[in-house]
C-alpha cells in the first residue's frame, strides 16, 4: 500500500546497479525476473519487461507502452537493480544515452523508473531534450500524452487492480506499511469484512499498537456502522517520510421523491381541459427524473404507461422510478389522454423521482408549465 506525494525525487545514479546493455542503438532487450509480481493491464510482467535503445519500455513484451523522448536514439548504458525501500521490494531501471543514436557519450537523455509491487511506478527524469515522443499506453483510459521536464519525477498510480487506469502526476510515491482506523465519537473502529460495516475495536486514546493490531490496509469509502456525523480518519505508518495525506471524498446524493405541496387549480369556467405539459430542464449526464400526477390532492398517484393511466405507490420509491413518466413521455401526453385521467375537480399536482449516479451529473427542474384549452 502506498501514498502519493508531491515531493520531487532525484535519480539515484548507476552505483551498484547491474549493466544490462551497452552501446544499444535499435536493440530491444529483456530484463531478468524482477523478483516480485508486477501487473500491467492485468498481465503479470515480472519476466516480460523489455527496454529499447530508442528510449521506450514494453511491460508485456516488445510493445512500446511507455515512451520517454522516444525517437531514433541511442543508449550508452542500461542498468537495473533490485532494491528494498521501506521494507518493500522495488525494481529500478536506469537509461543513460543520447537523443541521436550517433552521438555516443553525449548523455543528454537520462532517466530512471522505479517499479513497485502494487503496480505503481515513478519515472525520474535527469535530462530530457524533448525532441521525441512522451506518452503512456494507459490501460482502460487509452494513450496518455506526457509532459516531462528535466530534474522532475512523475508518479504513475493505478486506479484499478492489476495495473489499470493510471493517474499520472508530477511528484512521487511512497510505499509503506500504512494503516487506517476511524474515530467515531469516543470509539475506535475498523472495517469488518464479514459484516461489511465498521465495528468498534477499542476506545480512545489511539496508539501505534492499536493501528498494528486492528488497522485496515485500505481506506474504505463506506460509512456503514458509523454513528458520528463527523467521523475522523486516522492514518499511521512507521515511515518518517510519509507526507501529510489529503483525502478527497465525492458525495453523490441519494435518490429522492419531490412532491408539490399544493394543487394547481384550473377551476375557471373558461378552462376546458389540459392541452399538454411543458418542462424546462437543465440536465447533463446520466441522471434520472420521472414524474407522476395526482388529481385528488395527493391521495392517489398515476402515470401514463403509453396506453392507460396506472396507479403508482408514492411511498415505494422503486415503484415510482419504474412506473414514472420520463420527460419525453410527460410532454408527449395528448389532450385526449389528459382528459382520460379524470379532471372533474379541475386540480392537479405533480411529484417526481430524481436520481444522479455521478458527481458530474446535472439534473435541475426549473419549471412545469401546464397549457390549457379555453372556450
Amino acid at each position: 500500500m502506498g501514498i502519493y506525494t508531491a515531493t520531487i525525487i532525484s535519480p539515484k545514479g548507476n552505483s551498484g546497479m547491474t549493466l544490462l546493455s551497452s552501446h544499444n542503438d535499435d536493440s530491444t532487450v529483456n530484463f531478468p525476473d524482477i523478483g516480485f509480481d508486477f501487473f500491467y493491464n492485468g498481465v503479470n510482467c515480472r519476466t516480460t519487461i523489455n527496454i529499447s535503445g530508442n528510449s521506450w519500455i514494453g511491460f508485456t513484451g516488445s510493445a512500446e507502452q511507455l515512451k520517454i523522448n522516444r525517437r531514433d536514439a541511442g543508449a550508452d548504458n542500461i542498468y537495473y537493480a533490485k532494491e528494498i525501500v521501506n521494507g518493500r521490494s522495488t525494481f529500478r531501471i536506469r537509461w543513460e544515452g543520447n537523443q541521436i543514436y550517433s552521438s555516443w557519450g553525449t548523455f543528454d537523455l537520462i532517466w530512471e523508473i522505479i517499479l513497485f509491487d502494487d503496480s505503481a511506478m515513478v519515472l525520474v527524469i535527469d535530462k530530457i531534450p524533448n525532441t521525441g515522443t512522451n506518452s503512456f499506453a494507459n490501460p482502460v483510459l487509452g494513450n496518455t500524452a506526457l509532459t516531462l521536464e528535466n530534474s522532475k519525477s512523475y508518479a504513475f498510480i493505478p486506479g484499478q487492480d492489476q495495473g489499470k487506469a493510471y493517474t499520472v502526476k508530477e511528484g512521487s510515491y511512497i510505499q509503506n506499511d500504512i494503516k487506517y482506523l476511524i474515530v467515531d465519537g469516543s470509539d475506535i473502529k475498523h472495517w469488518d469484512n464479514i459484516s461489511e460495516r465498521y465495528v468498534k475495536v477499542s476506545e480512545l486514546p489511539m496508539t501505534a499498537e492499536k493501528f498494528q493490531t486492528y488497522g485496515d490496509d485500505i481506506c474504505r469509502k463506506e460509512r456503514t456502522g458509523l454513528v458520528s456525523p463527523s467521523p475522523i480518519l486516522k492514518i499511521w505508518s512507521p515511515s518518517e517520510e510519509l507526507p501529510a495525506p489529503k483525502i478527497t471524498q465525492t458525495i453523490v446524493p441519494k435518490p429522492i421523491i419531490v412532491r408539490m405541496l399544493e394543487d394547481v387549480s384550473f377551476s375557471e369556467a373558461y378552462i376546458q381541459d389540459i392541452i399538454n405539459v411543458v418542462l424546462t430542464m437543465d440536465s447533463a449526464g446520466s441522471g434520472i427524473i420521472v414524474f407522476i400526477a395526482s388529481t385528488d390532492s395527493g391521495t392517489t398517484w398515476k402515470a401514463w404507461n403509453g396506453s392507460s393511466w396506472v396507479l403508482v405507490d408514492i411511498e415505494n420509491m422503486q415503484d415510482v422510478k419504474l412506473k414514472g413518466m420520463s420527460v419525453a413521455d410527460l410532454q408527449g401526453i395528448t389532450e385526449a389522454q389528459w382528459t382520460s385521467l379524470g379532471l372533474l375537480d379541475k386540480k392537479m399536482r405533480f411529484a417526481w423521482y430524481m436520481e444522479i449516479t455521478s458527481s458530474t451529473d446535472i439534473l435541475k427542474l426549473k419549471q412545469i408549465r401546464v397549457n390549457y384549452n379555453a372556450v
